[in-house]
C-alpha cells in the first residue's frame, strides 16, 4: 500500500493501546502504561512504517482520555467564544484551575439547554498534534469515542445513550435530541450489574425527566449478555462487534 494511497487511516488510542486501520492493513500495538502520553512513542514508531496513508487522518479517542460537562443553560445565544468561555467555567469548577489549560470542544444546544463540552489535556493535544504533522499526516480530524458514536443515534433522540469501554462508562441523556444530563465512571467486573444501578441513580437526580429507555453501546467488552435492569426500563444494545477488543474495537467508529 502507497503511503498516499486513497484509503484513510483511522486510529484509536485507550488506555494501554493504539489500533491502526486503513483499508485491510491493521495493528494493535500496546504497552503497560495507561496514560495518553504512554501511547506516543508506539503511534510514532508505527507511523514510521511507509505503509501507512497520510491523506486522511482520523482520531478518536477514548473517553478515558476525555472529560466531559454540561453547563448550566446559558438563557440567550452566544458567539462561539463565549460557549468555549461557559464550557471552561464549567469545567473549573469540577477540576479545578487545572482545566484551564485542557483542549475543548463544543456541541451547541438552544439557549434554553446547557452547552455539551468534552475536554482532553492539551499537552498530550500538542503532542499528539506535532507528532502527525511530523509524519506528514493531514486532513486531520481528533474526535472523542461518544461525539463520533451519537451520530448513529436519531436526529431526535429520547431516552439514554451508555457508552462502555473496559473499565469505563459514559452516560448522555436526552429529551427531543437535546442533551440533558452528562455522567461518567469507571466500571468493575461487575458491569453488568453496576450499569443498571448506576443509570437509576443518574436518572432520578437528572434536572429533567428523560425517557427511561437505554441504548447501551459496548465497546471492546466481547458478548454483553443480559443485563439486570429494572422493570419499568426499556433496555436496548446497539450493534457492536463481539469479536473486537480493546482499542481494536474503536478504530472503525
Amino acid at each position: 500500500m502507497s503511503r498516499w494511497s486513497a484509503d484513510p487511516l483511522h486510529i484509536a488510542l485507550a488506555p494501554g493501546e493504539v489500533a491502526l486501520l486503513a483499508g485491510s492493513e491493521s495493528r494493535l500495538l500496546t504497552t503497560e502504561a495507561h496514560t495518553p502520553a504512554s501511547l506516543l512513542p508506539l503511534l510514532d514508531a508505527a507511523l514510521a512504517d511507509a505503509v501507512w496513508p497520510r491523506r486522511r487522518i482520523t482520531v478518536v479517542l477514548s473517553q478515558q482520555f476525555v472529560r466531559p460537562v454540561l453547563t448550566p443553560p446559558p438563557g440567550k445565544a452566544l458567539a462561539q467564544d463565549e460557549e468555549a468561555a461557559l464550557v471552561v467555567a464549567s469545567l473549573r469548577e469540577i477540576y479545578g484551575d487545572e482545566a484551564a489549560s485542557w483542549r475543548i470542544a463544543v456541541h451547541s444546544q438552544p439557549p434554553h439547554a446547557g452547552l455539551l463540552g468534552a475536554a482532553v489535556d492539551g499537552a498530550f493535544m500538542q503532542q499528539l498534534d506535532d507528532l502527525l504533522e511530523r509524519h506528514g499526516c493531514r486532513s486531520l480530524s481528533i474526535t472523542p469515542l461518544a461525539s463520533r458514536a451519537v451520530r448513529r443515534l436519531p436526529p431526535r433522540f429520547d431516552g439514554w445513550w451508555i457508552g462502555v469501554e473496559p473499565g469505563w462508562a459514559t452516560l448522555l441523556g436526552a429529551h427531543a435530541g437535546i442533551w440533558q444530563h452528562v455522567a461518567a465512571q469507571p466500571l468493575g467486573a461487575d458491569w453488568r450489574t453496576a450499569l443498571p444501578e448506576w443509570l437509576a441513580a443518574e436518572a432520578g437526580g437528572a434536572a429533567a425527566p428523560i425517557a427511561r429507555q437505554a441504548w447501551l453501546q459496548p465497546f471492546g467488552l466481547g458478548a454483553v449478555g443480559n443485563l439486570k435492569a429494572a422493570d419499568d426500563w426499556q433496555w436496548h444494545t446497539l450493534p457492536h462487534d463481539a469479536q473486537a477488543h480493546g482499542a481494536a474495537a474503536l478504530v472503525e467508529i
